[in-house]
């Protein structure tokens, strides 16, 4: 069962209604850490496999308009491997409109599908099923993006 987090999830509606989505359909996959900030964000994490890897992804559900799913898909990506990879990723974000790749300046790789809502018209169920859909893009691009990474 998801942690119950003070502060963060009662001051955030959309959080409390995710919450409440999980522990009625008995997802107990997440944890929740409040974050004390001007959006009183909330995270829940967890992790999804995709190519037999585990990676960790979090939901930030925040007051603002926006949802955020993101998943690390790898880190320390050495300073010579950068540009390629980038622009890879660039072909990536190109070719999915949902999904958003990004290389940070510590070398990991992130994927973001960012979904607004307002308080009104959140939908756990559609996190839900874009997390089927992340689960099935990485099945499918993974290795490419892994073969980017280690290619010679």
């Amino acid at each position: 069962m998801p942690k119950k987090n003070s502060k963060g999830v009662e001051s955030n509606e959309k959080a409390l209604k995710f919450q409440e989505f999980l522990i009625e359909n008995n997802i107990d996959v997440f944890s929740t850490e409040s974050v004390e900030d001007d959006y009183s964000t909330v995270i829940f994490r967890s992790r999804i496999e995709a190519k037999g890897q585990i990676l960790p992804m979090a939901i930030l559900i925040d007051t603002s308009i926006f949802t955020v799913i993101r998943t690390q898909i790898i880190t320390g990506i050495t300073e010579d491997k950068r540009s390629e990879l980038k622009s890879y990723l660039n072909e990536l974000n190109t070719q999915y409109k949902i999904f958003k790749y990004y290389l940070r300046e510590d070398g990991t790789v992130y994927l973001d599908i960012c979904l607004p809502f307002v308080d009104e018209t959140f939908d756990s169920k559609m996190i839900q099923l874009m997390l089927s859909v992340l689960v099935q893009h990485l099945e499918a691009v993974y290795e490419d993006i892994m073969a980017h990474i280690w290619h010679k």
